[in-house]
């Protein structure tokens, strides 16, 4: 089921993290999208997006989003460039 406190939660999650010690970001969504996702969700992606930019610009540090291929759906790898634009438009995000 997609929840839109994913995005969130990894956010929160990395905003915590002592960043001078991070040497990798590895995000892993194992999850179905709806073909329509909601302009709450996608903000909070947005967000996550700059978040990992920063981390680019400020640690090098490239991230990985890892993501579970569906048969016959969308998956990430489908909305990667409107959740996560910047990374994607860049080609700073590794999508496995």
């Amino acid at each position: 089921m997609w929840t839109r406190s994913s995005a969130q939660w990894i956010i929160t999650t990395l905003q915590t993290v002592e960043s001078k010690n991070l040497q990798r970001i590895n995000i892993c969504q194992a999850i179905v999208l709806p073909k329509e996702i909601e302009e709450m969700v996608c903000q909070e992606w947005h967000d996550l997006d700059r978040l990992l930019v920063q981390f680019w610009t400020s640690h090098s540090i490239r991230p990985e989003v890892t993501y579970v291929a569906q048969k016959g759906g969308e998956d990430l790898r489908d909305h990667a460039p409107s959740l996560l634009p910047e990374l994607t438009r860049r080609g700073l995000v590794d999508l496995v």
